[in-house]
């Protein structure tokens, strides 16, 4: 029997499952590091490691769909989560790390669409109710790279299997712990093979440019501790610059909800992806100054959660209602996954153990002002894909 109501649970959920990521992304490559690997490995490692999320989600998107049981999938997926990542304890090289990690993303990629779409069904896609669950996850990730940034001073980068194995473990508890939650759908509801998913026109223009903002975004996630470590931040420092943005994540994902309503995607996501173009400027040319940086970090409301927040409702508008999973799969495999994969290796190659920062920060900047450009050819009105 389920200890907790529907709402709690799943922003418990959503609390452990980016505090494992509130651990994974700012520490990984300190992680990394500390074993002896190169920027350019770093950058191989994390791009082989992410690209198993470009098919993950659709293999187990697919079983959600047949089975009609995604809570299982989840509960799966996080289980064989914590035994890959077991292998993380052990030093055994690159080939060792790069399989252990490759094992955990693959399993890991289980989690969120699921997790998405099933917070949609239960709330009936009220905007409000779902930006506040969702800001439970950047509680979580605030909490756990505040406290990752002064174990890393304490212990070393040695300190992250550990941590993240203890909230890998209450995440597979509040997993099991989440009330049954079925979909209203009947067998008669629409569907679209991918073929016809992939002719409309308006996806691609979207998945495109959340393609280019997600590889934009690959230097600051795969190699921001390591430019503030060299640029002179500590460990504590840099928690705190992260743990910034992500405050400002979660008030923009409170606030979300009233903010998008009745107003265009195209002009929301125009203005996101115009600030993150500023901010990986900024970076790139005043992270020297701690005021300027710390500035920086605020963008994160936009160029982040109001970006995914609109991200999620173009998936519950567009896509027909029985194929919500699989437009979750697509974006989580394709962006986050193909995005990130690309992302971190072209960040590898730039970054040139740090002498390459200012640079890679530049090219991010690129690549989100090609989003930007791209974002603004959407029309205004944007109609489901089925009808």
């Amino acid at each position: 029997m389920a200890l907790l109501t529907a709402k709690p649970a799943l922003a418990l959920a959503y609390f452990t499952y980016f505090g494992v990521l509130g651990i994974f992304v700012p520490y990984l490559a300190l992680f990394l590091d500390g074993r002896g690997f190169n920027s350019q490995q770093i950058g191989v490692l994390l791009a082989i490691v992410t690209a198993t999320r470009i098919v993950g989600p659709a293999i187990w998107t697919g079983f959600a769909e047949r089975s009609s049981k995604p809570l299982r999938v989840m509960q799966l997926g996080a289980m064989l989560a914590c035994v890959g990542w077991l292998g993380s304890f052990f030093d055994y090289g690159f080939w060792w790390l790069l399989a252990t990690l490759s094992l955990f993303s693959f399993f890991w990629t289980a989690i969120l669409p699921q997790l998405e779409v099933s917070t949609f069904l239960f709330l009936n896609n009220d905007t409000d109710q779902y930006s506040r669950i969702r800001s439970a996850g950047s509680v979580g990730y605030i909490v756990l790279v505040m406290s990752g940034g002064w174990a890393y001073q304490q212990y070393g980068s040695e300190f992250m299997p550990v941590t993240a194995l203890a909230f890998l473990l209450l995440l597979v508890f509040c997993l099991f712990n989440l009330p049954p939650i079925t979909s209203s759908m009947d067998s008669s509801s629409k569907t679209l093979s991918y073929t016809q998913l992939f002719q409309h026109k308006i996806l691609w223009i979207f998945m495109g440019a959340a393609l280019l903002m997600q590889i934009s975004f690959a230097p600051f996630y795969v190699f921001f501790t390591l430019y503030s470590r060299d640029l002179g931040y500590s460990g504590s420092e840099t928690g705190l610059l992260i743990s910034l943005a992500v405050a400002a994540e979660i008030v923009a994902f409170y606030y979300a909800g009233r903010l998008m309503r009745n107003r265009s995607y195209r002009l929301l996501l125009g203005i996101c992806y115009g600030l993150t173009v500023v901010r990986w400027v900024m970076v790139a040319l005043l992270a020297h100054s701690p005021w300027w940086l710390a500035f920086s970090m605020l963008f994160h409301a936009g160029s982040f959660a109001i970006a995914h927040s609109c991200a999620m409702q173009f998936i519950q508008q567009v896509f027909p209602r029985a194929q919500r999973g699989r437009g979750q799969a697509i974006y989580a495999g394709l962006i986050f996954g193909g995005g990130g994969a690309i992302g971190a290796y072209l960040a590898g190659l730039s970054w040139q153990n740090g002498s390459g920062a200012v640079n890679t920060f530049l090219f991010a900047a690129g690549f989100a002002l090609l989003a930007c450009l791209l974002i603004l050819t959407l029309p205004k009105k944007i109609a489901n894909m089925a009808n």
